[in-house]
């Protein structure tokens, strides 16, 4: 029987029911000078016990180790009081443009070659790129992606950010 590992988690996040509870809090008190604030937030404490209790105990169960109270006021006078409240038009993107097959083969080519030198993934990137092995390969894809109109910085980032991800995928597999 294989044995499942834990990933750590690094953001601890509110729940969506005390999350409410605190932004309600901060837009109301957004225009609040740092002493107000702070008056009003001891009042919020002491008339929401119930909820801030069953959120301690919840961030408790999740593995946080940090100061609860700290992360609320935090979240409250830094994040969501300055936070707008307009909605923002979602940016009109093109439409998505993939990598020939042929360049993907040889990037995962690449990455069976030297997975086992466990060479960092912009290291190993690096090396594919300098490789005159896949050289003609991706100067004929970066060519095309020139062709549709892309930049040479969104060529060279999507190069990377395609190769990575493979890389990446591939040390989660093993």
């Amino acid at each position: 029987m294989a044995t499942q590992q834990l990933t750590e988690t690094f953001r601890f996040k509110f729940s969506p029911e005390f999350l409410k509870n605190i932004k309600d809090f901060s837009v109301k008190h957004r225009f609040d000078n740092t002493e107000d604030f702070k008056i009003n937030w001891d009042v919020w404490l002491k008339s929401n016990n119930e909820i801030i209790t069953r959120e301690k105990n919840y961030l408790d169960q999740m593995g946080y180790k940090g100061n609860i109270n700290d992360k609320m006021y935090k979240s409250a006078r830094y994040y969501f009081k300055n936070k707008s409240t307009e909605k923002t038009k979602p940016k009109k993107r093109r439409q998505y443009v993939g990598l020939n097959r042929d360049v993907l083969d040889s990037m995962d080519e690449h990455i069976e070659k030297i997975f086992e030198q466990k060479l960092k993934p912009a290291i190993a990137y690096n090396n594919f790129m300098e490789d005159n092995t896949y050289k003609h390969l991706v100067e004929n894809e970066i060519t095309r992606l020139k062709n549709q109109e892309f930049s040479r910085e969104d060529i060279r980032d999507k190069l990377k950010k395609t190769y990575k991800n493979r890389y990446f995928i591939k040390k989660k597999k093993n």
